[in-house]
């Protein structure tokens, strides 16, 4: 803070000095309360220099002393005076209302006026050269596409003298003006360029009409009024067709808003309503069009021009320079149209790169047979040119067969070995399984209620997510052909619904055949108890063998079925489809097992009969000797052999030298 306020140099808004002797009107009388003599014949008296010194030092502050009452001081009044009038220059609606605010405005002047308080020169009173557009200037944005300029009372006066005398008055600037129109409130004209709209603001209030008043000029971000009807539609059809040209399929539309038929309504195509119009107008007229310029059209979001792809079909041509679209991905509603010539000249997505090969890569990203991109001929483009018909996706199938040939021997395949494995005894599925084969089953456990409803394959699940280590990976799969019965006859018994098999046969040569199959079945229960329905899928890698065909790799899944599966299960019976036979009691022949080999023996070969009877012997401890005499007495049927020796032993019917004594 000064320490001597006489000689302090606050400063007000305007600029002025507001401390010393500078702080009043030098035209302003003086008053009362101005103690200060004159410095050319008075001198200062000594008490009332120290009074005054102290008063002062006392006094200073910031707050307008006897509560801003005082005369001669910037009242709360001047200012919001002052601002009314500044919003008269901003304007609000002029053409509603207008003529009461400024008799309001100017009722708030004489007011002041009457009172003997003066007009600080600091406080700018909204006049003439545009001193009340300083905030309105900074409404204006530099990139709009259009500015309204509305004259108050303008249908007071003729047209040409207020478009001659805003020439008049931002020269040498230049402005063209459009839409203009006069109403009962005022008039209203559009312009297009930036410069030529602040210079048109600035000339606020400066421009004297012939009956004395100032011309007010308001200055808005604001583009002409669109309505589509049938007569927009029919005068656009009129400007079309002299803008079409047969020979070369083209239309120009380069600035169509600027046509001259279309001088006295607004038709920018940047606007969506008026862009889908004239798409529909070609659409119905000239479908067959190759090449359309929309150029200068002050064109910025494309999304709603997606119904090009549909409408124009055949167009090769496009120009889109001098626009304002942003970003390169704007152009994505465009992408299914086949250009062979892309313009885009002048438009801000150019800025976005310094490399052209990059700008050329996305741009073909987006059309990939363009050769000419702005101006210059590109190279052409590295592309397999594959007929259109051969991209199509194949239709979906029930099944997928790689070789039909293989058709007759899967089905055959497949229904006998389900014909087995629905059987009481799965002991014959040891042909239908090579001498080292693997096996694996896996379950959804992803819900609760899966565990709870799969409860009886879950103890063999190999779920390699969650059986994390070496060890169990390898104990829960199968190996050999007594592991993969045994486990197989350990699950529940089944009985498969044929009608709902898909297969996929993927794979199909004379030395290996691969096929994966999925359906639906229902697990068998005692009377009372309710048949569960599953949905599995079992993946076969299937070899030859002794004249036929046998398994050598299965991965089995099991899960719930879905309500879909649920509604269709077992419903080929109810509609006079073939269902498969109940199964039988006792197993079928083995020629059946194998399916296409009818020459596979029924008794297993002598390396099978080691293997079980090394299997049976670890399982019931019993010696190599009783154990194959237990495998002979049931035919070598594995699981009989496991279900007599059971039932014998506890009978104690076993005698103690049948047993291991190690």
């Amino acid at each position: 803070m000064p320490k001597n306020t006489r000689n302090g140099n606050f400063r007000g808004r305007g600029g002025r000095n507001y401390g010393g002797d500078r702080f009043y009107d030098a035209n302003a009388p003086k008053h009362d309360h101005d103690d200060r003599t004159d410095r050319s014949g008075g001198e200062w008296n000594d008490r009332n220099r120290n009074d005054r010194m102290t008063d002062v030092k006392r006094r200073v502050s910031f707050k307008p002393s006897n509560g801003g009452r005082g005369k001669g001081r910037i009242t709360e009044n001047h200012l919001r005076a002052h601002m009314n009038d500044d919003d008269e220059a901003m304007g609000g609606d002029m053409f509603d209302g207008g003529d009461l605010r400024v008799r309001m405005n100017n009722r708030n002047f004489d007011r002041q006026r009457r009172s003997g308080s003066p007009i600080p020169r600091g406080v700018p009173r909204g006049g003439g050269g545009g001193g009340g557009g300083g905030n309105q200037r900074k409404k204006l944005l530099p990139n709009a596409p259009w500015y309204e300029v509305r004259i108050p009372y303008g249908n007071k006066y003729e047209k040409e003298f207020i478009l001659r005398s805003i020439q008049q008055a931002i020269t040498p600037q230049m402005f063209i003006p459009l839409y203009y129109k006069a109403n009962e409130s005022g008039a209203v004209f559009f312009v297009e360029d930036f410069q030529a709209a602040d210079a048109i603001m600035r000339a606020n209030r400066s421009i004297q009409t012939p009956d004395g008043r100032r011309m007010i000029l308001v200055v808005r971000n604001n583009p002409p009024p669109t309505q589509v009807n049938e007569q927009l539609k029919m005068r656009m059809k009129q400007a079309m067709v002299k803008r079409y040209n047969p020979q070369t399929k083209g239309l120009d539309l380069q600035k169509f808003h600027a046509d001259p038929d279309l001088s006295d309504i607004f038709c920018a195509l940047f606007r969506p309503q008026i862009m889908l119009a004239a798409i529909d107008i070609i659409a119905e007229h000239i479908p067959e069009i190759e090449a359309l310029n929309l150029n200068e059209n002050k064109l910025y979001m494309l999304d709603h021009l997606k119904s090009m792809t549909t409408k124009m079909p055949h167009l090769k041509v496009l120009y889109m320079a001098r626009n304002r679209i942003p970003y390169l991905h704007s152009l994505d509603s465009l992408k299914g149209l086949k250009l062979l010539e892309l313009n885009l000249l002048e438009n801000p997505l150019c800025k976005h790169f310094d490399d052209n090969t990059a700008y050329v890569s996305e741009v073909r990203k987006r059309f990939p047979k363009v050769i000419k991109l702005d101006d210059i001929v590109l190279p052409p483009p590295i592309s397999f040119d594959v007929p259109e018909d051969d991209t199509k996706l194949p239709e979906a199938k029930a099944s997928f067969l790689c070789d039909t040939s293989g058709a007759d021997l899967v089905r055959q395949f497949l229904e006998q070995y389900f014909t087995i494995y629905d059987s009481d005894n799965r002991q014959p599925l040891l042909e239908a399984y090579h001498e080292h084969a693997m096996f694996s089953l896996t379950v959804n456990t992803t819900y609760q209620s899966n565990q709870q409803k799969l409860g009886a394959y879950i103890s063999g699940s190999r779920n390699i997510k969650h059986k994390t280590d070496l060890d169990s990976r390898c104990r829960f799969l199968k190996q050999g052909r007594l592991q993969v019965v045994s486990h197989l006859s350990s699950l529940p018994p089944t009985k498969h619904d044929l009608t709902s098999f898909a297969v996929d046969l993927t794979l199909f040569t004379p030395h290996m055949l691969q096929l994966t199959v999925t359906g639906v079945f229902k697990e068998r229960k005692g009377s009372g108890n309710m048949e569960q329905i599953r949905s599995f899928q079992r993946t076969l890698v299937i070899v030859p063998s002794n004249g036929g065909f046998c398994i050598r790799n299965e991965m089995m899944h099991v899960n719930t079925v879905t309500r879909a599966q649920e509604n269709k299960a077992f419903k080929g019976a109810e509609n006079g489809m073939p269902q498969q036979q109940a199964a039988p009691s006792a197993a079928p022949t083995v020629p059946a097992v194998v399916g296409v080999a009818a020459t596979v023996p029924l008794v297993p070969d002598d390396n099978t009969k080691l293997q079980m009877i090394q299997a049976l012997s670890v399982q019931t401890n019993m010696n190599a000797e009783w154990s194959k005499r237990c495998l002979e007495e049931t035919n070598w049927d594995y699981p009989r052999a496991e279900f007599a020796f059971a039932e014998l032993h506890k009978q104690n019917r076993i005698p103690p030298e049948a047993f291991r004594t190690n």
